[in-house]
């Protein structure tokens, strides 16, 4: 009878860390799942230039920053994409994989355009593919529609507001 007892309670107890080791699998899949969809869901910021107003993508994970507008086909005068850094510094931009030509803009902590580079061409190849550094430390970078810089009179020192819209 008592060994009876003993394999009995040996499985329950089996059975329960089954069930725990499952459920918690599940959890950290499901868990694993929404960080990955998260990742692949952009927010939005509502930015104004000179009284024009875009909408821009925001990519603030790396994996968003790296591929960049690189995941659109086309772009409209309205539309954008926003990279926020964690601390302001020299980023490094390049036109790999890009479809069409864009006009980059940073920006620091304040707001405030600190370089300008326009009509950026898609790179021919990975090899011969430059890329642009500002000048001066930026937290923000704007991506935007080719020439966008030149008709809406964007230049050093231009402000830029935008904010978080989902």
């Amino acid at each position: 009878m008592r060994t009876l007892t003993i394999i009995s309670v040996a499985i329950v107890a089996a059975a329960i860390i089954i069930y725990i080791i499952n459920n918690q699998s599940d959890d950290r899949t499901e868990l694993q799942s929404e960080i990955e969809n998260s990742n692949e869901k952009y927010h939005q910021a509502k930015v104004d230039v000179n009284g024009f107003e875009i909408m821009a993508d925001i990519a603030f994970t790396d994996e968003q920053r790296e591929k960049g507008l690189s995941i659109k086909d086309t772009l409209n005068e309205n539309e954008g994409m926003l990279f926020i850094f964690q601390q302001e510094g020299r980023y490094n931009f390049w036109m790999n994989g890009m479809k069409f030509p864009i006009d980059i803009l940073w920006l620091d902590a304040a707001g405030k355009v600190v370089h300008v580079e326009s009509n950026l061409q898609p790179c021919v190849s990975y090899n011969d593919c430059a890329d642009y550094a500002p000048t001066k430390n930026a937290l923000y970078v704007l991506e935007v529609a080719a020439g966008f810089a030149e008709r809406h009179n964007v230049q050093i020192g231009t402000d830029i507001d935008f904010q978080l819209i989902r």
